[in-house]
């Protein structure tokens, strides 16, 4: 899919929008996601595609779409990254756009997602990041998820989705990229060091985005429990800053997180044990 020249001009008018697509071994899923992504109504686009060292046909993809499309930049690391919060940040780096949006290589965005946040960030100046609604989906189900920032903050979920989200470069650079130490929980410690510092977060109630949910059978044991794990911890420290907002609600689910922590421990601690040992 090509971009006509006058097409490409009036589309300059408008602020340009990068897309951060964070790809390891997706290849399966990969078409669909740069084919959704190049059918956006909002044509004044880039399509930053971070790969960490795929060992599938993955970059073979990535070259046939990078070398069809322009707007399609591509950047592949030369050894393989274990969190995703380094290749997020990588793209990150290398986005031009006034905006940045997240599209996981798994998940597929609605035509008119792009141009819905985008607008919506246009039009109202005080609102620093914007997500909105899904589909959760699998081979075995579709279902709708609606839900608000309020709702989510309430329940110790992130604002918003991180692969529904654009938000305004600016508010990158006032508060920060992912920290990698969190491993796989950086996308909840990052958007709540965002809402906490003052960033003010709006979810837009259309579905725009198809979000692929993974078997939990396709995480490991130790992956798993870590996550867990930091999850209860960041759970917990954002918790006591937004005390006075969400109350004790919170603390419910973070004594739930905890106390799961501790039954899966105790239930695969034989397995895991020996996972850790073997990989001395």
């Amino acid at each position: 899919m090509s971009v006509s020249e006058s097409q490409l001009t009036h589309d300059l008018d408008h602020p340009l929008v990068s897309i951060v697509v964070n790809n390891y071994n997706n290849e399966q899923y990969l078409e669909s996601c740069l084919d959704a992504l190049l059918a956006q109504t909002y044509r004044h686009i880039e399509i930053v595609v971070v790969d960490a060292f795929s060992s599938d046909g993955s970059r073979l993809l990535i070259d046939s779409y990078a070398e069809r499309d322009s707007r399609i930049k591509k950047i592949y690391c030369d050894s393989y990254v274990k969190y995703p919060a380094i290749t997020y940040n990588i793209g990150f780096l290398n986005c031009n756009g006034n905006y940045i949006a997240i599209n996981d290589p798994d998940d597929i965005s609605m035509p008119g997602r792009i141009e819905a946040q985008a607008n919506y960030l246009l039009t109202n100046p005080a609102v620093g990041a914007v997500g909105c609604n899904c589909y959760e989906f699998n081979d075995d189900f579709n279902n709708l998820v609606e839900t608000t920032v309020e709702k989510n903050v309430l329940n110790a979920a992130p604002p918003v989705r991180n692969p529904c989200l654009m938000f305004r470069k600016e508010v990158l650079a006032a508060h920060g990229m992912w920290r990698w130490q969190c491993e796989y929980a950086a996308d909840f410690d990052w958007l709540y060091r965002w809402y906490v510092g003052g960033v003010c977060f709006y979810m837009l109630p259309e579905p725009y985005v198809r979000y692929r949910k993974a078997h939990n059978a396709n995480i490991s044991i130790t992956r798993g429990i870590n996550q867990t794990a930091k999850l209860a911890l960041f759970r917990t420290f954002y918790g006591i800053r937004l005390f006075k907002k969400v109350g004790f609600k919170w603390w419910y689910v973070t004594l739930f997180t905890y106390a799961y922590l501790c039954s899966r421990l105790i239930k695969s601690a034989p397995g895991w044990f020996l996972e850790k040992c073997l990989k001395r």
